[in-house]
């Protein structure tokens, strides 16, 4: 009887981009750039799209063998100033934009589905896409809520194919919680789909 071998194919980004937390060592003398630590502790819990657009940058950086991004606390500060932050979370344009100023051209896309995300990493351009955090869109909270979808952001840096169907993203999902900091972290295609809010941002 012959065996049928499943064909798996992983693609991913051709930029070496690095992991980067949500959270902020309070033992460090400079706090990542925040100016007290009650600033640092209000800002990781809110430093998703920070996190996920200095792991952008610093991929192109390094791949062009040029300094790193500004500081954690000194992007927030800068984004801040620039109207990339508001009561909401983190303006998609607004991130973008900072990358800008690292020659890093983006794109902001609404009403997307996971194919446009694969899409533009089989064009070996990496996304920033809004999640729901640790991909729970649908489930229900602890108030028997349905979790929707949306409200995080996180890294897309790859794809993984089984028999020709999109299997899993991989990912770097930052977070505050030391549990929840994924580097390249593969989550099944349901449970991105249902996180996926259909904003995103990619850039190359």
């Amino acid at each position: 009887m012959e065996t049928q071998h499943e064909l798996t194919e992983t693609i991913t980004v051709s930029y070496p981009i690095p992991f980067y937390s949500q959270q902020v060592d309070l033992d460090d003398a400079n706090l990542q750039g925040f100016k007290s630590k009650e600033q640092a502790e209000h800002w990781q819990v809110r430093g998703c799209g920070i996190a996920s657009v200095r792991m952008i940058i610093d991929g192109f950086q390094l791949d062009r063998s040029l300094p790193l991004s500004k500081s954690y606390g000194e992007l927030v500060y800068e984004g801040v100033e620039t109207g990339a932050y508001c009561d909401r979370g983190w303006i998609h344009k607004g991130l973008v934009d900072i990358a800008g100023r690292y020659d890093v051209k983006g794109r902001t896309f609404r009403q997307s589905s996971v194919t446009d995300i694969l899409s533009e990493i089989e064009n070996n351009r990496p996304c920033i896409a809004s999640v729901s955090a640790r991909f729970n869109g649908g489930k229900l909270d602890s108030n028997g809520e349905v979790i929707q979808p949306g409200g995080h952001l996180i890294v897309v840096t790859g794809a993984v194919r089984k028999n020709g169907l999109l299997h899993c993203f991989i990912v770097n999902h930052p977070s505050f919680n030391t549990h929840y900091n994924w580097a390249n972290h593969c989550v099944p295609i349901d449970d991105f789909s249902r996180s996926f809010s259909g904003a995103f941002m990619s850039f190359g």
